[in-house]
């Protein structure tokens, strides 16, 4: 009978070994194997466009936008088209409640992919007045 027991005995622990010798081998990480690298992060290089006159509206709108915000709205002396710009997207331009100005900015361009950015920086402004709010 012991000898019996010492047959069955045999295959177990043969098995039990090589399961083992898995499940460690499973949690080595191969010499071949590559560690995921990140994709290199985008910094833009901005520029400044060619300088244009806006005329700023002195009141303030709600912006078409998926996030609350107020917009100003600027009239291009350009072509006359009228836009809007999110308050605070003209750089050194702190501008008034009930004031209309004229202003010379600049667009902030993304050098790398050749497209506006939608910020400005402020050259001059050249003319303010105030203006009665209705």
């Amino acid at each position: 009978m012991s000898l019996s027991f010492q047959f069955s005995k045999k295959p177990l622990l043969l098995a039990s070994l090589l399961s083992m010798a898995t499940l460690l081998s499973a949690c080595q990480t191969s010499p071949f194997a590559r560690e995921p690298v990140p994709e290199p992060r985008y910094v833009p290089t901005i520029v400044l466009g060619e300088a244009q006159t806006l005329t700023i509206m002195p009141n303030r709108v709600a912006c078409a936008s998926a996030l609350p915000m107020q917009c100003l709205l600027a009239k291009s002396s350009k072509d006359g088209s009228v836009f809007q710009i999110p308050y605070d997207w003209i750089d050194d331009f702190k501008p008034s409640l009930g004031t209309e100005y004229v202003i010379s900015v600049r667009p902030q361009i993304d050098e790398g992919k050749q497209s506006l950015t939608g910020h400005w920086t402020l050259q001059n402004i050249l003319s303010q007045r105030m203006v009665g709010t209705l």
